[in-house]
């Protein structure tokens, strides 16, 4: 699968939070802004941004347009960027315990080794997502419409896929002993021998081995 990565400007001045934040429209635009709080609530736009060990904890931005932006090493632990619309994002070692992105739309997004404990996707569209090395325990995937997006290697245990159709999922790289999802919606969804038992059992069927 083929995902488009940002489109960075070279060399992007370096900025801290303060200094990079333009008030008049919520807005940070080709710039790299190193550590920092991020203290501004509301809607907000980020083009061509790159954000490094920048600390996003408690952050409300819901309705907020992300194009071309990179998280790397991050904290977005309970930040809310629900309704929103990600397009060409990045997120590496970031963390997103309990990070909120329901009702949004994620467009050629890639997310490698973070830590996404209770984060929430419910009831968004994902298009060209790929998830690698994440930790996903309990994280919320409900109602969700999935088109080419993948699970590689990601610990899966208690995640919800309630009302999401998993048609054309892979989930044989993935680690988990325990999900919910709806069964009419499972067909077409690639996983182990050993998964398909365990889903058996979720369903209350006897396997005999």
């Amino acid at each position: 699968m083929k995902i488009r990565a940002p489109k960075l400007a070279a060399g992007l001045p370096e900025f801290s939070w303060e200094g990079a934040f333009e008030e008049e429209d919520s807005s940070i635009r080709a710039s790299c802004v190193e550590g920092g709080q991020a203290i501004a609530g509301g809607r907000v736009i980020f083009d061509g941004v790159v954000f490094r060990k920048t600390d996003f904890r408690g952050f409300r931005a819901p309705a907020s347009e992300l194009m071309d932006v990179v998280f790397d090493g991050c904290d977005l632990s309970n930040a809310d960027f629900s309704r929103s619309s990600l397009h060409r994002c990045e997120f590496r070692g970031t963390k997103l315990t309990g990070a909120v992105f329901s009702e949004s739309m994620l467009r050629d997004v890639r997310f490698t080794d973070c830590a996404g404990r209770y984060s929430s996707f419910n009831f968004s569209k994902l298009r060209n997502v790929a998830f690698g090395g994440c930790e996903l325990e309990s994280a919320d995937f409900v109602g969700c419409s999935l088109k080419a997006v993948a699970f590689c290697k990601n610990r899966l245990d208690d995640i919800s896929f309630l009302d999401t159709d998993l048609n054309g999922i892979d989930l044989t790289k993935a680690e988990f002993s325990r999900i919910t999802v709806t069964p009419s919606k499972l067909a077409g969804c690639k996983v182990t021998r050993e998964q398909a038992i365990g889903f058996a059992r979720t369903f209350g069927l006897v396997v005999e081995e």
